[in-house]
Parts: C-alpha cells; structure tokens; sequence
C-alpha cells in the first residue's frame, strides 16, 4: 500500500488480500460438494477438511488439527466491483469488551477492513483468534490481525514465513490518548459514536507488563506481625520480568507442543527458572530465607530466681512463727493478729506464683501462677485494706463523738467476698480462655547459612485475648488506689492503730513493681522469653521481701524489745485491758480531740452548746481518763455492749 494509490484502488487492494476465514460448518455446507463426507483437498494438495463437524462446538470452529485446517474465501463484504464503494477487506479483531480502538482507527485512517466476527462489531473470542492464526499459516493465507505483545502465540511463528509483521500507525501523544472512545462507545450499535473521534485514531502507547497482585494478600500482610510475616507478598511485589525474557519462554512453550494448555506452558517457565536462578535468588526479600532455633534457657538465672523466691517463702514462714510467737504483744495486738496472719497467707501464695513463673511454661504451671498471684495479692492487701478503713470510719466517729459499731465477723466476710469474687473471675477465666504455653517468636540479628535472619522460637503462658491478663492488672492497680486513698485517711490516728505510714510506703513498692510487671509483659515479645519469666519471679519476689521489711520486721523489733511493765501500760492495745478494740480506738480519738485544758477558750464552748467534761475509768487499778460531751446535763456512758464489738 502505497501514497499514489487512490482510495478506491486502496480499498479494492485490501478486499483482494485479506478474505475471509469460513467455519467448518460454512465450508462443509457450502463449498464441499459432498458435505466433507470425504476429505477435501484444495489445489495444493492441501487437506482442507477430514470429516464432517461432529457436533455444534465444532460447526463454529476456524481450525481442528487433522480434521480441519481452515479455508479462507470472498465474501459479497470483498466484492469492489457490486460495492465499489463498500468492499472491505477483513480484519481479525477481539470483541468490543476488549481495551483496543482498532474500528476507529481503521475508519480514521482510511484502512477500509472490517471484522465478520459473532461479536456485535464484528470480533471473535480469543479461541477463535488463535484458530485463524493456524488456518492462515496452514494455508498461506494474507492475515490482519488485532494483537498484543508479548504473547505466546506470536512467539509460535517467530522465524517462519508466517511470522507477524506490525503495522506502524500515528505516534500516540497525550491529546490523542484522552481522545479515545470508551467502552460503552465502542460497543454501541451506532457508527459515528462507535468510531469515535479522528483524534483518538493513534497507535498504542507502549505499556509496562504488569504483575496482578489479589488485594486481600496486600491488606493481610501489614498488620502480622514481622517474625509471622510470609515473604510472598514483598517476593511478587519484587518480580521484575523483562520482554526479553518472557519471549524465550514463550518460545519454549511453543516448541513444545506436548499439551499446549498445561504441561508446555510450566515446563517452560520451570526450565527457564531452572536457568536463572540467581535472577529469581534476587526478588527474594532482604532477610529471607529465615530459619527457626529454639530459645536456649538460661538456666543459672533461672535456678536463681527460684532460689530467690524459696527463700522468700521461708522467710514468710519464719515471720509467721514469730508473729504467733509476739502475738500477745502490744505491737501485735493493735495490729490484729488474725489480719496479719491473712496477710502473711497472702505473701506465701506469691511466693509460690513467683516460683511458678520461674519454671518452664506448660498449660499447668501457667493457670496455676495467675491462681497463686491474683489471690496471693488479695489476700496480701484486702484484710489490710479492710483492717485500716474499719479503724479510720472508728476514729472519725470518735473524734465527732458519735457512736460506731464495728463487727468482727463482718470484716472477714468483707475479706472472704474480695477472695470468693476473684477465686469466680479465675475459675471463669480457667474454663473460657485459659492461660497456656504459647510460643513467642523474635526476630534475632544473627544470620543464618543462607544469609537470612534467624527467628527465636520461646514460649511464654497467654490465652487468646488480652483482656484477661489486662483486667488482672487493673484490678491490683484499683486496690492500690484504694489503699492510697485509706493510708491518707487514716493519718491522724494514733500509731498503735495507725498502719498509714508503713501502707503508704508498701503501697508506694508496689506500684513500682507492678508497674515494672506490665512493662516486662508488653515489651515480652522483645525479649527472651525466659528472661520474661524470670524477671517477673523476680519482681514477685521482691515483693515479698518489701512487704515483709516494711510492715513486719517493725512490728517484731518492738514485740521483741519493748516490755510491757505494768507502770507504762495503757488501756490502749493492752490485752489485760476490759475495753473494747472499738472503745480503745474511740477514747485514742476522743483523747486526741480533748481540747488544751490550759486554753480555756477551747474547754469551754457556750456558741458549740457544750463544755468538756474530764473523768476516768477505773480498771485493774488504772486511771483511764474518759471524756464526755455534756450539754444540758446529758452525758455519754461506758457501754458494755461495745466491749465485745470489735
């Protein structure tokens, strides 16, 4: 094709080259003259057809190796002389769905071919294409086609006769690009709107071969952790495969030709990966492959920190034993034996978990340490909670002269509730999600054999959700809180029953601990497991000793040095003493309140409605000094009734 050559003689050269591909059911009907009842050869010797379609799969078909081999004919669409100004030559092209634009640029360009396709403008399916391919090379027979690169049937006819030729269109440019016709244009039943705009009748622009990558594996993969992360996303993300590259597969496939479906196509992308395997080697991603080793248990740390928590458990039991020793000892008796012994239960119950955190993890150890922790720290602060709220709601009665009652039995049934109610959230938590050996991995720094980095593989105790461990920790920092809130209260009450200091300084220890706790389980997936674990009996232990040094070791000093001779004893926290604990508390407080007697602008109040009124108590031949609140002759009497309240 040629400038000099008219538009009519163009037209006519096209209709004359490119003929039209005849189904096996058209040629049987009607250019075989026995219906392919025989085979059909045409003027070259050539086998046309062997047989007839056997079916209508087959009656549609352009090419069945050894059965048929395609025929390519003029059609009335080829006739330039009943159509001079019609006749068109045929263009094989996909269906409209397809992204191309080759009906309009033929139209704009003066290139008279169309498509006689089952499409509705005239395109076939992408079998049916590769179907006229193999008539046309069969038979030597003039093409045009609509394809793309790269693509293995080209690569089929690379270097034969048959090998395609492309035909050079208009550079693409941006304003031809933005011009093209869209989808719906291009299959719309309308010429003018499906030939779109002269504009848009450019060649293709030249296009970078893309990867398709599912999306869910992308939305998967940020939120995994590092040492779980496959490497498949990041791998596909980093395949690079040039033309070049893909042409010399496709060439394999196609000298194949074994099963062109299946087994040529992976052979030769096995042979080729086979041959390049330093080219695959490099889109693996920096630290792959990765190996797994097991945590290696240090065991020196470990032994000592189970020795540090024996040790702690013997030294609970000796202070218990000298606690019921010194029990009928001033110091002892304000401090309420019966809640120190509670207390000292609760320290051995962590001294068992600390123990248990020491050991190897299993499903056992790992229920067993959250049981013996969480109640250890019940029963550790619950009855001195309990003990210091009764003693301050007894003193601030006192000191505004009113009456408090205070229960025995019913502080220990406020402490049994707190240690029933976390006994049911431990049972709860044991039967729905318990804590078991889970193992932890880190990624380590140390390089394995094939260059990638080593995984640490530990166990550590968890159960599925972290609420669990979460709501453990917020309650222990709820009764600290509360605690606090006591030992502030609690101040101003007389030493003998003032616990607030030594609360204040083991609230204070505590919340360091614990606070060191939660940060060794939050960062635990940075570190070594064992050390996780040891850390944490550790810091059990240490908790143990505190509370030991703090609150007991005084208390047993003074039982152990101070005696009690009869002319320094006092009703206060005197077990020969015929008052009450509750009356021992309140006349501590009605003493502290007593106003300056060398002040007689506080003895004396007219604008309170009362004066203060001293008189004593006689018992075992002590003068106990009592103050009464008179106003109008009404006055306040030792109450029996109050001797045996506690």
């Amino acid at each position: 094709m040629t400038e000099n050559i008219d538009d009519r003689e163009n037209r006519r050269l096209l209709a004359r080259t490119f003929l039209r591909p005849m189904t096996w059911a058209y040629f049987c009907d009607k250019i075989s003259l026995d219906n392919c009842t025989t085979p059909y050869y045409d003027d070259e010797g050539l086998l046309i057809a062997a047989r007839p379609p056997s079916d209508e799969a087959e009656d549609g078909k352009f090419f069945l190796a050894d059965s048929y081999h395609g025929h390519f004919a003029a059609t009335e669409d080829n006739d330039c002389d009943a159509n001079p100004l019609n006749c068109t030559g045929h263009l094989v092209h996909p269906p409209c769905g397809w992204s191309h634009y080759t009906l309009s640029q033929a139209r704009h360009l003066g290139i008279h071919v169309k498509g006689n396709g089952p499409d509705t403008t005239g395109g076939y399916s992408y079998d049916q294409i590769r179907e006229i391919f193999k008539a046309a090379n069969y038979t030597k027979s003039d093409a045009l086609y609509v394809w793309y690169t790269p693509d293995p049937s080209l690569q089929e006819y690379l270097g034969t006769d048959a090998e395609f030729q492309r035909i050079l269109l208009p550079p693409p440019t941006k304003e031809c690009l933005e011009a093209r016709p869209t989808e719906e244009e291009r299959c719309s039943t309308d010429p003018i709107i499906r030939f779109g705009r002269e504009e848009g009748s450019c060649d293709y622009a030249a296009q970078i071969a893309a990867r398709p990558i599912a999306s869910s594996l992308q939305k998967s993969e940020p939120n995994v952790d590092e040492t779980y992360k496959s490497p498949a996303y990041d791998t596909v993300r980093n395949i690079e495969i040039t033309n070049l590259q893909l042409d010399y597969m496709f060439r394999r496939w196609s000298a194949q030709n074994i099963d062109p479906l299946n087994y040529d196509p992976r052979d030769a992308v096995c042979m080729w990966a086979a041959e390049n395997a330093e080219t695959l080697l490099s889109f693996i991603p920096e630290s792959h492959p990765r190996s797994f080793r097991k945590e290696e248990q240090n065991r020196p740390v470990m032994f000592g920190a189970i020795a540090t928590a024996a040790i702690s458990i013997i030294i609970v039991a000796a202070v218990s034993i000298l606690t019921f020793f010194y029990r009928e000892k001033k110091v002892m008796v304000c401090a309420q034996p019966i809640f120190l012994y509670m207390l000292l239960g609760g320290l051995f119950f962590l001294g068992v978990g600390a123990i248990l955190n020491a050991v190897s993890a299993s499903q056992d150890s790992c229920i067993a340490q959250e049981w013996f922790v969480l109640i250890g720290y019940s029963l550790e602060l619950t009855p001195l909670i309990v003990k210091v709220a009764a003693v301050n709601r007894i003193f601030q009665s006192a000191t505004r002269f009113q009456k408090a009652t205070i229960d025995k039995k019913k502080l220990y049934m406020s402490v049994s509730s707190i240690i029933i109610l976390v006994a049911i959230y431990l049972l709860t938590w044991t039967l729905v999600d318990p804590p078991d050996r889970q193992s932890n991995r880190r990624l380590t720094d140390d390089i394995n054999e094939d260059g990638g980095q080593i995984i640490e593989i530990g166990y550590l105790c968890r159960s599925d959700s972290a609420a669990w461990f979460a709501i453990s920790y917020v309650y222990q920092f709820v009764v600290l809180v509360a605690a606090t809130v006591l030992a502030f209260q609690n101040r101003n009450v007389r030493q003998e029953f003032n616990d607030s200091s030594r609360l204040a300084f083991i609230i204070y220890a505590h919340s360091i601990l614990l606070l060191l706790r939660m940060l060794v389980v939050y960062y635990g997936s940075s570190l070594k497991t064992n050390l996780v674990a040891t850390i944490t009996s550790y810091l059990l232990s240490a908790d143990i000793i505190q509370t030991l040094a703090i609150y007991f070791v005084p208390k047993l000093h003074a039982a152990s040095t101070i005696s009690d001779r009869k002319s320094e004893r006092s009703p206060i926290c005197d077990k020969d003493s015929k008052l009450s604990s509750v009356e021992k508390i309140r006349l501590s407080a009605a003493q502290k309140s007593l106003m300056d007697e060398s002040n007689p602008n506080k003895m004396n109040c007219p604008k309170c409605g009362y004066k203060s009124i001293q008189q004593t108590y006689n018992v075992d031949g002590d003068d106990i000094p009592k103050v009464e609140q008179k106003k109008e002759e009404l006055t306040t009497t030792p109450n029996t009734q109050d001797r045996n309240e506690e």
